[in-house]
């Protein structure tokens, strides 16, 4: 894969969940893609499967009912990786989130293969999913 389409992959990725449209992402991921979310919070944990990604995603405008938006900043390609600068909002049990997060993404065939999120602030990402 060229830089350009894994810049266009991201780009889709985000905005397919932006228009909650989780079943067009299922083309975009490897059936055995791997997405890692740190922490201990209620979203936290490694998520294994094209299937348990999407599950995964789906579920977090349910946690935080319907608030949750994340606003891609800017994307940073390779051949082999990307680096995706998001700005994620919400709600959830009368606690606000506003912060900058990190997804790094590895492409293998010309689809992702791993996904890494890292939050510029664990300690009120934490909070927030607890």
């Amino acid at each position: 894969m060229s830089a350009a389409s894994n810049d266009a992959v991201v780009r889709r990725i985000f905005d397919a969940f932006a228009r909650r449209e989780a079943l067009s992402l299922r083309g975009l991921f490897a059936e055995d893609a791997v997405w890692t979310v740190p922490g201990a919070g209620v979203m936290a944990g490694t998520h294994h499967g094209r299937d348990a990604i999407l599950r995964f995603l789906a579920r977090l405008p349910k946690e935080t009912d319907g608030t949750y938006r994340s606003e891609l900043v800017d994307v940073l390609v390779s051949d082999a990786r990307a680096a995706a600068l998001y700005r994620a909002r919400g709600t959830r049990n009368g606690r606000t989130l506003e912060l900058d997060q990190l997804l790094l993404f590895t492409f293998e065939d010309g689809v992702v293969s791993r996904v890494l999120a890292l939050p510029s602030d664990p300690g009120a990402f934490e909070a927030f999913w607890a």
